[in-house]
């Protein structure tokens, strides 16, 4: 079995199996990295509290899956609707662990002693970003189920993917520019 260097080096604590010897500090978090956690255990309260309510009024049967127009082409057993929470709560705190070892990020420019921090301070800062949108993003997929068993919309809506894909993108391409100014 190949492993890569760098996952090994993340679990095993080796920093020779990282690419590059690059320094070990981790960020304070300002302001906004304040505010994008506080929007991401806020989304994540919100969903949690939304499903406990939710759940006991849904039918046997929900839509588990939507297809690329936003119309629901699969079903499944409501307890489904428990799968959203909980890899929200995966990814969460998955993420929220991984922004504590960002010496381990894979970047598109090299990391010295001089831009180390701010560099990893870019990064942090989209990943708490992208925490808090898919726990908003599941949510709303939460809602729109539940909109969808009530008769009152036919699925997700024809908008959904492009606004998704712009929810990602978008910031990634801002995380690029604002990094490779700060080489």
């Amino acid at each position: 079995m190949i492993f890569n260097s760098n996952l090994i080096g993340l679990f095993s604590g080796n920093r020779r199996a990282s690419k590059e010897n690059r320094p070990v500090v981790r960020p304070e978090m300002g302001p906004v990295d304040w505010v994008l956690e506080a929007v991401a255990i806020i989304g994540l309260m919100v969903l949690l509290g939304y499903v406990i309510y939710q759940y006991p009024r849904l039918p046997e049967t929900i839509p588990s899956h939507f297809d690329g127009t936003g119309a629901p082409d699969e079903y499944s057993s409501k307890s489904s609707f428990l799968f959203l929470p909980g890899i929200d709560i995966f990814i969460y705190i998955f993420l929220s662990l991984i922004v504590l070892v960002p010496h381990r990020f894979n970047f598109t420019v090299k990391i010295t002693p001089e831009n180390a921090l701010r560099q990893y301070a870019i990064a942090c800062r989209l990943i708490r970003y992208l925490k808090g949108a898919v726990i908003w993003i599941f949510f709303y997929i939460s809602y729109a189920t539940v909109r969808v068993v009530a008769k009152q919309d036919a699925g997700l809506g024809l908008w959904f993917i492009p606004v998704i894909l712009g929810f990602v993108i978008i910031p990634l391409i801002i995380y690029q520019v604002v990094a490779s100014r700060h080489r």
